[in-house]
């Protein structure tokens, strides 16, 4: 029988890679990160490129999956299927860029199927994010690179690699000095121009991009770096991490990460004539390790940063095995005894890695979340005509994730790690947003913390909050309802509690059925108020049912009064969420309560409510 030609083997390493990519990719939850993906592509380009500038990647992968969603949809099977083919291509593109690096098929088989099974590859294979890509722009560069008459693939490889994954600079940068440093030493200056030309095309193609977004780039990580713990641990800590991560053997410990180095020593043990294939693949690993462990001082440690240096180690190791079944034959042993055993051992150490971590996709899972939660807070209480504000990405694409036809749309202002906008930027946007529509949601991700507490303020201060609850993970729901019709103002005079008095009131004549009556109340303290009291806002039928309520204390809990002044006037609004199917009058009436008992506050005219006004219902 005719043995399987180098290519062929090829085509079923490319099979392999695909079907070990596949399992679980519609059932493990999204990830953190995957919603971030999944929200941040579906923004109208120029939102996305504003974003990412602030972020820490290029735009590249993101603009490729909103592409992607236009065509087939926000579908979590679907967008992590984009990742499997980006990932499968790295597999094809080993051969040939192996083969030319080495100039042996056999090697370049090796590499092949190196590509397919190596952990990492596989993990980011089926994960909607942009480390699926980068090796198979890294090795296009690599063979346009090394392969003469074919400078288009190294422009389109390294200006790819850098516009996905900023990190891929290392391994392009020792790919650069490689294969520049070959052409010199044989005095070839023609390919050594012909190769300057093409980076130089790639650094060009990329250089829009580095001016518009680099600098913010590093002044991020200039400001975040004064509170990087990584500026406590030494260098070579982060580069102990990086020849772990390399194959993510760290779960497996020092025998998994032994083995792989045990393979490429004894492949430059009897490698001999040929060690000098090493250079490639050796600086390209010294350099993303050396460079991402730097990164690290200044800003965070990451096994996926490595992803870079994925292609140089299945080369090196492929030509390593190949080194092996060369020392075999030699001995008149079968040319795949030693290979099969290092092989066999390679997969035995990394065991626990390639079945469970690299399919339970936990990496950057630290706590239980439930990434429906989002979903199941505002669909039961939203219409189809509302908007949902989320103040961080990751959560939006979670929502997007879940959301139907019937439920409402969403957008963002950004106040939350990784992320936080320039107030004017989310104020613009809010702003538009509320003269498109009466009922705004906002989904806090971390309550109060940081700089949410001025987006909650504000629209606490500009919207009339209606309903308030807390979730999982420190998240608040609050729906805010819109005034599009003129507020007229109406007498406070005998709206006098004391030390707490309401010094103004405005609410519109009419409103629309199934809106959200907006209240706005201004207060003033005549004393230092001694308790908290609730402010309750209700619109009562003429019948006297009660058709909708508000209880916070005042600016929606935000300002308690105990935190008054005494002659401070405090501004307080309320929502009244109206049932779509109420039509006619609606008395609207105030008035206080102690949280504690329940009992309320009783005005200098002894009444427990004050009738502000009567508003009609269309």
């Amino acid at each position: 029988m005719k043995p399987l030609s180098h290519r062929a083997l090829a085509l079923l390493a490319v099979a392999l890679g695909f079907a070990l990519r596949l399992p679980g990719l519609g059932d493990v939850p999204p990830r953190w990160d995957e919603g971030w993906s999944i929200a941040h592509a579906a923004l109208g380009v120029a939102d996305l490129l504003v974003v990412t500038a602030a972020d820490v990647h290029p735009p590249l992968y993101y603009l490729l999956l909103g592409a992607w969603q236009k065509v087939m949809g926000i579908d979590l099977f679907a967008a992590r299927a984009l990742s499997v083919m980006l990932s499968t291509t790295a597999v094809a593109l080993a051969y040939p860029a192996a083969k030319v690096w080495s100039g042996s098929a056999r090697v370049a088989v090796w590499a092949a199927y190196l590509m397919a099974w190596l952990p990492p590859v596989v993990y980011y294979g089926g994960v909607v994010r942009m480390y699926a890509a980068v090796p198979s722009l890294v090795l296009l560069a690599i063979y346009g690179a090394l392969r003469p008459g074919r400078r288009l693939a190294l422009i389109v490889g390294a200006a790819g690699a850098m516009l996905t994954l900023y990190h891929a600079f290392w391994a392009l940068c020792a790919l650069a000095l490689h294969a520049l440093g070959r052409a010199a030493w044989r005095r070839d200056w023609r390919t050594a121009g012909a190769l300057a030309a093409a980076f130089c095309a790639a650094g060009a193609l990329f250089a829009p991009w580095g001016i518009f977004a680099v600098p913010q780039f590093l002044a991020r990580a200039a400001t975040e770096a004064t509170t990087n713990i990584g500026q406590q641990l030494p260098l070579d800590y982060f580069i102990r991490l990086g020849l772990y991560d390399l194959t993510l053997a760290q779960p497996a410990g020092p025998p998994a990460l032994l083995s792989v180095w045990l393979v490429i020593g004894l492949g430059l043990l009897v490698g001999r004539g040929q060690r000098r294939k090493s250079t490639l693949p050796l600086a390209m690993i010294a350099l993303t390790i050396l460079g991402v462990a730097f990164a690290a001082r200044q800003w965070a440690f990451n096994a996926r940063m490595l992803i870079g240096a994925a292609p140089a180690l299945a080369m090196w190791m492929g030509w390593a095995l190949d080194a092996t079944a060369h020392l075999s034959r030699q001995r008149a042993q079968s040319a795949w005894v030693l290979p099969s055993i290092l092989t066999g051992m390679l997969l035995g150490t990394h065991w626990p890695i390639s079945t469970d971590l690299v399919y339970a996709k936990t990496l950057e899972v630290f706590d239980p979340y439930n990434p429906h939660t989002y979903h199941q807070h505002i669909a039961p209480r939203a219409r189809p005509s509302d908007l949902v504000i989320f103040n961080v990405l990751s959560p939006a694409g979670f929502y997007a994730l879940d959301r139907s036809a019937h439920d409402p749309g969403w957008s963002y202002a950004l106040t939350w790690d990784p992320v936080i906008e320039p107030r004017q930027r989310w104020e613009a946007r809010l702003g538009q947003a509320a003269s498109q529509h009466d009922r705004l949601w906002l989904v806090l991700y971390r309550g109060l913390a940081g700089a949410n507490g001025h987006l909650r303020g504000w629209m606490d201060s500009h919207f009339y909050p209606a309903y308030a609850a807390w979730g999982e993970e420190e998240v608040f729901y609050g729906l805010y309802g819109v005034a599009h019709e003129a507020m007229r103002r109406v007498p406070t005079e005998d709206a006098d509690w004391g030390e707490v008095a309401l010094a103004a009131a405005w609410l519109p004549q009419r409103v629309a059925a199934g809106a959200i009556l907006p209240v706005q109340l201004v207060w003033r303290a005549e004393a230092l108020p001694d308790r908290n009291y609730k402010v309750f806002v209700h619109a009562v039928a003429a019948d006297g049912f009660l058709i909708a309520q508000h209880d916070a204390q005042p600016l929606n809990d935000l300002r308690p009064m105990t935190s008054w002044q005494v002659g401070e006037a405090v501004r307080d609004n309320h929502g009244l969420a109206l049932p779509a199917d109420y039509r006619g009058p609606l008395r609207v009436v105030v008035g206080l309560y102690d949280p504690d008992t329940g009992q309320r506050r009783r005005t200098r005219a002894s009444e427990e409510a004050l009738t502000l006004a009567t508003v009609e219902v269309r």
